[in-house]
């Protein structure tokens, strides 16, 4: 399963992937250099959301990978 769309943070220690499949679902990953945390899933734009505010992230440090 491939997903739709993939974000980094600006300091590019998280990725977060979406999914359709066959709803919203975000699997987000830590990052650090060449290694990778296994995935958290998350299921909803809201527990996104909540996930974002809790680790201080705003839209606008989001970008496209």
């Amino acid at each position: 399963m491939d997903p739709s769309a993939v974000w980094r943070d600006k300091q590019r220690r998280w990725r977060i992937e979406a999914y359709r499949a066959p709803d919203l679902r975000f699997a987000i990953f830590a990052t650090n250099g060449t290694t990778e945390s296994a995935p958290l899933w998350l299921f909803g734009m809201s527990a996104l959301a909540r996930w974002l505010m809790s680790h201080q992230i705003s839209l606008d440090d989001l970008e496209v990978d």
